[in-house]
């Protein structure tokens, strides 16, 4: 039934959005039905039996992943040390026209058939609300675990004029030791899961990477390679740059230019708020993060220099979406086919029945 649905809806979608020319010319009325596709296919289920496109946020768990979805969704994800993102969480951002209010819902989705737990479901009016409805249904779906962790997914949508018209998957960060009171297969487990999201071959690997760290050491990019030797469809994002040490920035501003450990996505540099300023509730609101980020690359000797359509969270958000347009585009055509496959196979065992 589900695949019927969404090869309905395929079907309805006009010739002229698959075009690559619709790209070019792609603004908030063109990109959002192929995002709402997408989501619709996904909540129907549809990604059980069909790789949808997607993009999927990976890395360390220091390497800056909730800092990075704050910065695009304006929501203050939960932070900590350790195992924070302990299921999966779609994000989906949907840009209102302005003056409108800032809106969020979540609900969680269960694996398999276990459908959707609407007990947990929350309709939020603020950022730091929906922060606290995503930390209760995290521990609600992760308490009776002994790994602590959940492959039950925690789905949010924000609906605001500050965001992008953007969905993502964010994944727990890689796991090398258990800590105290969680199960060793926690490390399985969400290795796992992170494996399964790299070896679909319509995701865009969002790749955090500490700018402060060496990228030779850095796993995920290794992981990447592996399945995405080309780097087609993998995209690095640099973080943490206010940490790069003196005298390290070349070897930094090397990877940023796509000269060393290149990707065919490339890089985009970010700087989200510091470890001080989120102790100290500084630079609350994109509004006011978008020009302490802004004003830090401008005034650093060396990263001011940069070439500017490489850094800040607004130059990463245009990139992403254009990467996931084009990937949908791209693959439509294809989904509307295996969908029909699907459908015609379960009509012909319907009536075997």
């Amino acid at each position: 039934r589900t695949a019927a649905t969404a090869a309905r809806h395929t079907a309805t979608m006009n010739s002229s959005a698959m075009s690559e020319s619709a790209l070019s010319k792609a603004d908030a009325k063109e990109v959002r039905p192929m995002l709402d596709l997408v989501d619709e296919m996904r909540r129907l289920g549809i990604e059980q039996d069909l790789p949808l496109p997607q993009i999927a946020v990976m890395g360390d768990q220091s390497s800056g992943k909730s800092s990075v979805l704050e910065a695009l969704s304006g929501v203050p994800f939960p932070r900590g040390t350790g195992l924070v993102t302990r299921c999966p969480c779609q994000l989906t951002m949907k840009r209102t026209d302005d003056g409108t209010p800032w809106r969020g819902t979540l609900r969680v989705q269960r694996g398999g058939a276990g459908g959707a737990a609407d007990a947990l479901a929350a309709d939020v009016n603020s950022p730091n609300e929906l922060t606290r409805a995503i930390e209760k249904a995290t521990e609600a779906l992760t308490s009776g675990s002994s790994s602590g962790f959940s492959s039950d997914s925690i789905v949010v949508t924000v609906r605001a004029p500050s965001v992008p018209d953007l969905t993502i998957i964010d994944l727990p960060g890689i796991v090398r030791t258990a800590t105290r009171g969680q199960e060793k297969s926690v490390i399985t487990d969400v290795n796992d899961m992170i494996e399964y999201y790299l070896a679909q071959e319509r995701t865009i690997v969002l790749a955090l990477v500490p700018a402060n760290q060496d990228v030779a050491t850095v796993d995920i990019l290794e992981r990447a390679l592996r399945v995405d030797p080309s780097g087609e469809r993998t995209i690095g994002v640099l973080t943490k740059p206010d940490l790069v040490g003196e005298g390290s920035e070349d070897e930094v501003l090397a990877v940023l230019n796509n000269e060393r450990k290149p990707l065919k996505l490339g890089y985009v540099m970010v700087k989200n708020r510091s470890a001080a300023q989120l102790k100290s509730g500084a630079l609350q609101g994109p509004r006011a993060a978008e020009r302490a980020e802004r004003e830090f690359f401008l005034n650093h000797p060396v990263w001011k220099n940069a070439d500017r359509s490489l850094l800040g969270v607004q130059n990463l958000t245009t990139k992403l979406t254009g990467l996931l347009t084009k990937r949908i585009i791209k693959v439509l055509p294809e989904l509307k086919w295996e969908l029909q496959d699907h459908f015609n196979q379960a009509e012909k065992a319907a009536k075997r029945l």
